[in-house]
């Protein structure tokens, strides 16, 4: 088997996927709380016990949350950078092992290598994601202002990319939000609005994976069908053959996606 992952919930109210081989269960963010995260990975067949390790991309809460919680009175490995572990209110038993990444450096966990690379946000030394073995590759980029060239460069190659879609520009302008939020939102180090990915579906893709997930979706600036309907004529606008068997699917904040599986 290559690899599988299910997201078990994507949004502003916490972020968390689970990345398999089938032997070994990865935990890449855990922004749900620690009871919800354990519920929702038995709903999977996976005990809290079973994880292999958890991973986690930046400090801000619906991205880590739930790693204390979770991973208290259990042995599990817990990846993230120095920068993000310090600005985080992470607490970790000693039997936890808190190891310390940098972007740009791979590390295994049983087989299984990770790669993370920088992304453009507002947080300490926030990484974006390439989990690879037996040749399949997953790219998870969540929270970054804009994509830059090592982002396009990081995502290339990839059999599956989960890709925030955050918010409807016009959406976010009218909406709800003070300004000063708007424009943090808005920034090349705030998050991917749907225009953002439509444009790399369209000009940057390289159109290897076979599901591009749209994920961490605003449930004030957003609406699931507004995402999709971005994302696929970008992907439609292609005047090239790359990108026909691409499957275009949504994560949302309170659902387990589906088990995609390569």
């Amino acid at each position: 088997m290559g690899l599988s992952f299910t997201l078990l919930g994507s949004g502003s109210s916490g972020n968390t996927s689970l990345v398999s081989d089938g032997a070994s269960n990865i935990l890449v963010d855990a922004g749900l709380s620690g009871r919800e995260t354990a519920r929702r990975l038995r709903e999977c067949g996976v005990e809290p016990g079973q994880l292999s390790a958890i991973v986690i991309s930046h400090e801000h809460g619906d991205h880590c949350r739930g790693v204390g919680p979770l991973v208290k009175n259990l042995d599990i490995p817990v990846f993230m950078t120095e920068g993000a572990f310090a600005a985080s209110n992470i607490k970790l038993d000693p039997r936890n092992n808190l190891c310390k990444i940098s972007a740009g450096e791979p590390f295994e966990v049983n087989g299984i290598t990770i790669t993370g690379f920088s992304v453009p946000h507002d947080a300490s030394d926030p990484l974006g994601f390439v989990i690879e073995k037996d040749g399949v590759k997953i790219g998870i980029a969540l929270d970054l202002g804009f994509l830059s060239n090592l982002v396009l460069e990081r995502l290339k190659g990839c059999d599956a990319l989960v890709l925030e879609s955050n918010h409807d520009v016009r959406m976010l302008k009218v909406g709800p939000y003070p300004w000063a939020l708007k424009q943090r939102v808005m920034s090349r180090r705030g998050h991917l609005s749907n225009d953002s990915v439509a444009s790399f579906l369209a000009n940057d893709f390289d159109g290897k994976a076979r599901h591009v997930v749209l994920a961490h979706l605003s449930k004030n600036n957003n609406l699931p069908e507004l995402a999709l309907l971005c994302a696929q004529r970008g992907l439609d606008s292609r005047q090239d053959s790359a990108g026909l068997h691409t499957r275009l699917e949504l994560a949302g904040p309170d659902q387990i996606s589906k088990t995609y599986r390569y």
